[in-house]
């Protein structure tokens, strides 16, 4: 069922993986793919796509796997499966080169892109997300999503309340219509209404987030983690050679594979208390040491939700001047 909402397309790749997106048209040889986090949609950067689009670039926004309107297989999701998926799409859409503006996961995912595809990826914007972080600032990092993924599996009873309760999340400082449309969009309606008698993009009766949890245990387990901090426990315990071998491999990132211009954004405001920023001072070092072509803006006003949620004119005009350079 499409989501609320919808003016997507799908694709079907040639894993017969159907991929939703929508193109923003611009005059750009180089598109730009815009790759979200762990939780979101392609309307999570609609905003940012319309700017560039009227600035004469084209900008690509798309669900991956799992997310909005593109199928959700109960298989593996991973960084390097998402990578892959985004290298089908660009080849179907008839690119042979791109640009990432990527978020949160979609960071990791822009670092497996170019690992597997070097000479694809023209420039990379990675905005908080793919530092190289310690095992204890990856379990921070996760107790602070867990807000975020507590909306998953929740039968609510209402579009209205789901609403009502993300506007008292202490994690927006802000609301706008294009948070609202990023929630909506992620709605399925599992009231007892025949569809035929809904009107347009209404819903009646109760509501679920589309995302099934089981994708993002599946993303989490492959960085490492899991939906709750018990399950790194107990995937310690189950198989500690594979959890070990999972941890070792996601300690360093490719950065090395960066052989194109990068410009990382990066979110200080706190999440909920000082310090807890999702790239540390650290991972900021390291990114500086190994990547040769970086250039760091930071969102001094925002934090890790924010960078992407609410409107920043300075920030899409950097993103602006660094794609046209």
């Amino acid at each position: 069922m499409l989501q609320f909402g919808s003016d997507s397309k799908i694709a079907t790749l040639p894993s017969g993986i159907r991929i939703a997106y929508r193109i923003f048209p611009g005059k750009s040889k180089v598109p730009l793919f815009c790759v979200h986090g762990l939780t979101g949609n392609l309307k999570n950067f609609e905003p940012i796509a319309q700017g560039l689009s009227k600035k004469g670039i084209t900008v690509i926004v798309y669900d991956l796997r799992g997310r909005g309107n593109s199928d959700k297989p109960k298989e593996e999701y991973s960084a390097r499966v998402h990578a892959q998926d985004l290298k089908e799409l660009a080849t179907i859409l008839g690119y042979s080169k791109i640009s990432i503006l990527s978020h949160s996961l979609g960071a990791w995912i822009a670092l497996r892109f170019a690992e597997k595809f070097p000479s694809f990826l023209e420039k990379a914007v990675l905005i908080d997300g793919g530092g190289e972080l310690s095992i204890k600032r990856k379990i921070s990092n996760l107790l602070m999503i867990q807000g975020s993924l507590a909306r998953l599996g929740r039968r609510i009873p209402s579009k209205e309340i789901y609403l009502q309760e993300a506007k008292k999340s202490p994690l927006l400082s802000a609301w706008n219509m294009n948070i609202q449309n990023f929630l909506l969009y992620e709605l399925e309606s599992v009231g007892i209404l025949s569809p035929s008698l809904i009107p347009g993009d209404n819903f009646y009766g109760p509501v679920i987030c589309s995302i099934p949890p089981f994708v993002i245990d599946s993303e989490l387990k492959n960085m490492g983690g899991a939906m709750r901090p018990s399950g790194i426990v107990a995937r310690l315990f189950k198989d500690p050679k594979e959890f070990f071998k999972t941890v070792q491999e996601n300690k360093i990132m490719p950065y090395s594979a960066l052989r194109c211009p990068v410009l990382v954004l990066r979110a200080l405001k706190p999440n909920f208390k000082p310090g807890d920023e999702l790239l540390p001072s650290s991972a900021i070092e390291k990114m500086k040491e190994k990547i040769q072509n970086l250039k760091v803006y930071e969102l001094t006003d925002k934090n890790h939700y924010e960078s992407v949620l609410l409107e920043d004119k300075e920030r899409d005009q950097e993103i602006f001047k660094f794609l046209k350079s």
